[in-house]
């Protein structure tokens, strides 16, 4: 019997009703070839009302975005984390995060988010042909343009950094100022990560020209906005429950080494999980087996 829904709107209800687990539920396809991107249960929860967007969410959504708008080949999408050690990282930290492969001469725009304060998503979008940083922030704040100058000078190190320790010149005699946007501002304390998303799907729409950005954000339309960010990226998931492991969304358990691989199926949602990957014992995993076992989400 299986009791996991099968309809989008269905199964983000009844995922929504679940206490938070690692269960991966949508694995999307990311810019980089041969890379995908997880989104565990907790993480896409976090989509649920008053509650702030977790940094996997919103790059995933960036990405489906990205897919939907055209614009994977012009404009790079940076992680998240590499971006806030570019504004805000000291050189050890930067130089780990020199991104070598990449070159940046191949793109005509760079578009990622940024953690301030722990606790406060912000927007970066670095444009090319007007040799424009702009840090945006979701929230009211006077110094925008000094932030964004400063994330400029930020960017100009980083490029010069790249020369000095890999010899790659791609962006790095760029005279990157910093810019305003013209966007909306948060109603609520929780909501910057919607707006984020929001402003970045703004930019990507309007590529590559830059927007004034213009959009709701009353709490009753950042609700509703929620819902269908989640949906989106359920929609968009390329997981295969059958195939995959639930947990690492592998076929085979991560660093294993034995040629022998226990797989125990949920009764309920009928999702397949690798024994190794719920800390599984031999005696717990006979036992599952025999008998009718509910996984991490369904129990």
């Amino acid at each position: 019997m299986h009791l996991f829904p099968l309809n989008p709107d269905l199964q983000l209800t009844w995922l929504w009703k679940k206490k938070d687990t690692e269960v991966v539920v949508a694995v999307l396809p990311s810019q980089m070839k041969g890379r995908i991107l997880l989104i565990r249960h907790c993480e896409l929860c976090s989509l649920r009302p008053h509650q702030w967007l977790t940094g996997e969410v919103i790059e995933g959504v960036f990405h489906v975005a990205a897919d939907k708008f055209g614009v994977v080949n012009k404009m790079y999408l940076l992680n998240h984390y590499t971006a806030g050690v570019i504004l805000f990282g000291d050189r050890t930290q930067l130089t780990s995060h020199s991104l070598p492969k990449v070159n940046f001469d191949n793109y005509e725009a760079v578009l990622s988010f940024v953690l301030v304060n722990n606790n406060h998503w912000k927007l970066l979008y670095i444009h090319a042909k007007t040799s424009t940083v702009f840090l945006v922030d979701p929230a009211q704040s006077i110094k925008e343009l000094d932030d964004s100058e400063h994330a400029a000078k930020r960017i100009q190190e980083y490029f010069k950094m790249r020369r000095t320790r890999h010899s790659i010149t791609d962006w790095v005699d760029v005279k990157w100022k910093g810019g305003v946007m013209g966007h909306p501002l948060q109603k609520d304390g929780c909501s910057c990560g919607v707006v984020v998303v929001k402003m970045a799907k703004a930019v990507m729409e309007s590529f590559p020209l830059i927007p004034n950005v213009n959009f709701e954000c009353s709490k009753k339309y950042m609700k509703q906005e929620r819902i269908e960010l989640a949906l989106e990226i359920l929609e968009a998931s390329v997981l295969d429950e059958h195939t995959y492991c639930a947990m690492c969304a592998a076929l085979r358990p991560p660093g294993s080494g034995s040629p022998i691989t226990n797989w125990i199926q949920c009764d309920d949602c009928e999702r397949w999980y690798h024994a190794q990957c719920l800390a599984m014992d031999s005696r717990d995993f006979k036992k599952a087996e025999t008998g009718y076992w509910k996984c991490p989400l369904c129990k």
